[in-house]
This record gives C-alpha cells, sequence and structure tokens, in this order.
C-alpha cells in the first residue's frame, strides 16, 4: 500500500461498501421474509452477539501488542501471540458450544418465540469461526496491511448475502426464511476464516508455541467488559422488550413483527449516517495517541473541535432528512410504513449516537479507557429501566427510547469527562447552531413532504426534499461561515498521512 491519502481512502471504501451491503441485505429481508422473520433472527442474532463478545476478546488489544513486536523486528513474538489469542478463544467459544447443544432442549425458556431456538442452533458453529477470524484479522491490523484487514469483511458479507438468496430460492428445500439466513451466516464466516488463514500463511504468518495468553487476558479484560456490556444490552432489549410486549396483550407473532421493524429496519437505517463518523475517528485515534504520548494537547483540542463540528453537520443533516421521509423511507426501502414511521420518531438518537462516536475513540486514544467504561455503565444503567417497564406503557417505542437514554448518558459523561481533561472545546457553540438550525429545517421539510406526496410519490418525494434540505443547509453553513472545508482537511488529513505506511522497499 502506497503512503498517500489513497490508501487510506481505498480502506474506508471497504468498510463503507461493507456496509451498505450490509443494508440491503437487511432491505432485502424486510422486503422478502417480512417484518416477523426479521424479528425471529434479530432475537437469535442478539443472543449470539453476547457470545461473540465473550469469545473474541479485544482485537485492538492483539493489534496494539502486534504493531510494537514488529517494530522491534520480532516475528516470533507476534506469532506466539496470535496463536495464544487463537487457542483463548478457540477453547471458550467450544466450551460454550457444547453447553448450548446439551441444553437445546430447554433454550424456550430464554427465547419468547420458540421458532427462534433452531435459528439460533443453526448460528451456534459461527461462534466458533469468529473466534478465529478476530485474532487473525488483528494480526493483519498490527502489521499495517489494511488491505488484507478490510477485504474479508465485505467477502464474508457478499457470501452471506450470496448464500442467503440461494436459500430463499428453495435451492435447499425447508431451510428459508430466517433460516436459511442463518445459515448463510455460518457457511459465509467459515469460508472467510479459511481465506483468512490461508491470507495469514501466504503473509508470513505462522502458528507456533503460544506465548502471553495471561497477558492478553488481563490487557484485554476492561475493553472486553464494555464489548460483553453493549451486547447483554441488546440481548436483553431482544429478550425482554418482546416478552413485555406479549404481555401487555399482542400476540408472539406480532410482537415478534414489531421487534423486527425496530430492531431489523428502523435503527440500522439511523445508525447508517455514524459510518462516516465512525470512519473519521478510526483515522483519528492513532494521531491522537501520539500527540498525547508528546504532550501537544492544543492540537488535540483543534482536531476535537473540528471532528465534534463534522459530527454535527452530518447528524443534523440527516435528521433533517429522517424526521420528514421518514414514512416514504420505510414503504420505498422496506415495503414498510411502520418501520418508517419509528425511523421518523427515533431520528433525534442519532446526535448522542454521533457524539459518543467522536468522544469515546478521544478518551481511549488519552489513555483514559476506564472513563469511556464508566460512561457505558452510566449509560447501561438508565437504559435498563426503559427496557424493563416502557414497553407495556408505549409499545416497541420503547426499544427506540431506551437505546436514545443510553446514547445520550454515555455521551454527556463523556464530554463531561473530556472536558475535565482538556477543558472545554472551542467551536462547540458553532455545533449547537447547526444542531438547532436542523430542527426548523426538518418541521418544514415535513410540510413540504405532505404537500409533494400526493403528486411525486415516495421516491420523488424522497428525492426532492432530500435535495431541498442538503441545499437549505449547504446555503446555511456557508453564509454563517459554520466550517471551513479547507480547514478542516488540514487539521484532520494529517492523521492519514503520517500513520499511512509507505510502500516497502525492494
Amino acid at each position: 500500500m502506497k503512503g498517500t491519502v489513497k490508501s487510506f481512502s481505498i480502506v474506508t471504501l471497504f468498510a463503507v461498501v461493507t456496509r451498505l451491503l450490509s443494508f440491503l441485505f437487511k432491505i432485502w429481508m424486510s422486503r422478502t421474509l417480512g417484518a416477523e422473520a426479521v424479528g425471529l433472527y434479530q432475537i437469535a442474532f442478539s443472543v449470539l452477539l453476547l457470545l461473540f463478545a465473550l469469545t473474541a476478546g479485544a482485537p485492538t488489544v492483539l493489534s496494539r501488542k502486534v504493531a510494537e513486536c514488529a517494530a522491534r523486528g520480532d516475528t516470533r513474538r507476534q506469532n506466539a501471540l496470535t496463536t495464544a489469542s487463537i487457542l483463548i478463544g478457540l477453547v471458550t467459544s467450544a466450551t460454550i458450544c457444547a453447553l448450548f447443544l446439551a441444553l437445546s432442549g430447554h433454550l424456550d425458556i430464554v427465547f419468547t418465540d420458540s421458532r427462534c431456538v433452531p435459528i439460533f442452533l443453526i448460528m451456534l458453529p459461527a461462534l466458533v469461526t469468529s473466534s478465529l477470524y478476530a485474532p487473525l484479522r488483528s494480526w493483519f491490523w498490527g502489521r499495517k496491511n489494511f488491505l488484507a484487514f478490510s477485504a474479508p469483511e465485505l467477502v464474508d458479507e457478499g457470501l452471506k448475502i450470496g448464500f442467503a438468496l440461494l436459500f430463499a430460492g428453495g435451492l435447499f428445500g425447508t431451510l428459508t426464511g430466517a433460516t436459511g439466513v442463518a445459515l448463510a451466516l455460518t457457511l459465509a464466516d467459515a469460508v472467510s476464516v479459511v481465506m483468512l488463514f490461508v491470507l495469514f500463511f501466504k503473509s508470513g504468518g505462522r502458528l507456533v508455541r503460544p506465548q502471553g495468553a495471561k497477558e492478553l487476558v488481563l490487557s484485554t479484560a476492561p475493553l472486553s467488559a464494555v464489548r460483553i456490556l453493549t451486547s447483554l444490552s441488546a440481548s436483553l432489549s431482544a429478550l425482554v422488550i418482546p416478552r413485555e410486549l406479549v404481555a401487555s396483550g399482542l400476540t408472539v407473532a406480532v410482537a415478534t413483527a414489531q421487534y423486527g421493524r425496530v430492531a431489523g429496519m428502523a435503527l440500522p437505517l439511523i445508525m447508517a449516517p455514524v459510518t462516516v463518523i465512525s470512519a473519521l475517528s478510526i483515522v483519528l485515534i492513532p494521531d491522537l495517541a501520539e500527540l498525547a504520548s508528546r504532550g501537544n494537547y492544543a492540537e488535540i483540542r483543534a482536531k476535537l473541535r473540528a471532528s465534534l463540528l463534522f459530527a454535527a453537520i452530518v447528524a443534523s443533516a440527516f435528521f433533517a432528512i429522517y424526521v420528514p421521509l421518514g414514512r416514504q423511507l420505510g414503504e420505498f426501502l422496506f415495503g414498510d410504513a411502520e418501520a418508517g414511521e419509528l425511523v421518523s420518531y427515533a431520528a433525534v438518537i442519532i446526535f448522542p449516537l454521533s457524539l459518543g462516536q467522536i468522544t469515546t475513540p478521544v478518551l481511549n486514544s488519552l489513555g483514559m479507557e476506564k472513563f469511556s467504561f464508566y460512561s457505558y455503565i452510566a449509560g447501561l444503567l438508565c437504559s435498563l429501566p426503559c427496557i424493563f417497564l416502557l414497553p407495556r406503557v408505549i409499545g416497541i417505542y420503547a426499544a427506540a427510547v431506551a437505546s436514545g437514554v443510553g446514547f445520550t448518558v454515555s455521551a454527556a459523561f463523556n464530554s463531561v469527562f473530556l472536558a475535565k481533561r482538556l477543558g472545554r472545546p472551542e467551536g462547540v457553540a458553532r455545533a449547537g447552531g447547526v444542531v438547532l438550525f436542523s430542527v426548523p429545517l426538518a418541521v418544514l421539510g415535513l410540510f413540504g413532504a405532505r404537500l409533494v406526496a400526493p403528486v411525486f410519490g415516495n421516491l420523488g418525494t424522497i428525492l426532492f426534499i432530500a435535495a431541498a434540505v442538503t441545499g437549505f443547509f449547504v446555503a446555511f453553513v456557508s453564509a454563517f461561515g459554520i466550517v471551513d472545508v479547507r480547514a478542516f482537511f488540514a487539521t484532520v488529513l494529517p492523521s492519514f498521512r503520517r500513520h499511512t505506511p509507505s510502500k516497502p522497499r525492494a
């Protein structure tokens, strides 16, 4: 890979395309299989995610240690640490799989809808492949082989979609619907792991006598705790909310379908624009860590200011689009107007989510991982009452409220911790002005959508209102000098240049 911005652009492109494919796949599922099948899959997958968190460790820790070894030219220790990580994950995942298989006859206690049980069991082998997948990708990341790090994710998503389409066509008889998607995930992960092993050995990697297992376990503990708690929160939401909806009088099928709408349609659409912000945070992390080691907090504050303004602009623009166009987006993308209404009501979640995507990596870059952990715990504790108490009061909207409360509290705590460390960042007023402008713009868009929808239809309304909102937004930030594009890139892009590996000499 060349030591230019282009190399990182390629990596970012892989991430964007992968997420786009994932989103298109969710659209296909919702339109082809229906909300109920999406709900069954999401509920089963949420439990699997918790198990993933238990077995995958913290890839960033292994990648950091591999990078340290690479800097010293210690190839053997790179391989020894990677082998240790693989063995830890393999033993843990195999044990968990055996336990759940032994208890397979009693899993209906866990799931409100018993139809989730076979779907979960079909996906369970993916737990073993993921325990191999994560450390291998971390090895490539630590060695700055960004293409080998990124490409398997895209291949895995493509394989999952391909297998799912085959199963949906009835190629394997009864393995259709959510069951077919579950098998597609398992097969795709297995093929991706084989590909990663081939790349690993061809790139000089070896499975050697493991070293540093205790070191890895202790180092990954804080970050693994966050991963586990994140997955636990998602699992609780998937298991408790449908159960509470049934207790409020809904049938199991209706409750499952409603959860499918919010978890498999509305929330993924709301989180889609955050991909751009996440890409920015990934770029900034190594640069901020380097600046912190030199004590250059003035430049850290400058990068934080630029990043917060960027996040505010992206979040505000999509908020002003989602609020008026939720119903049209739901009908056009998912064939489900109810999912679209959820998008309109829950669009406000974009703001705390975007803020968290910037502040959490900054805290970690400054060596303040425990504070980001505290922030997450605070958000989780505040979201739990929403999960358990609100479904009987406001129905499925409780899922969106719980997510919003958790994101808001976590982002607020992150901001307080950063302010104590760095001082109040300059430019907050500008970011706040952008956010405030999005509210009347969203209301204006709402009235506009109601006027043009009968004439233009769903697609025409989406294109017209999105273009109008974007135009107003660009005019606003330009007229008031909210953002200087050249200054932004001058502040942020050095991260790309300094941390892109140079092409090795022959």
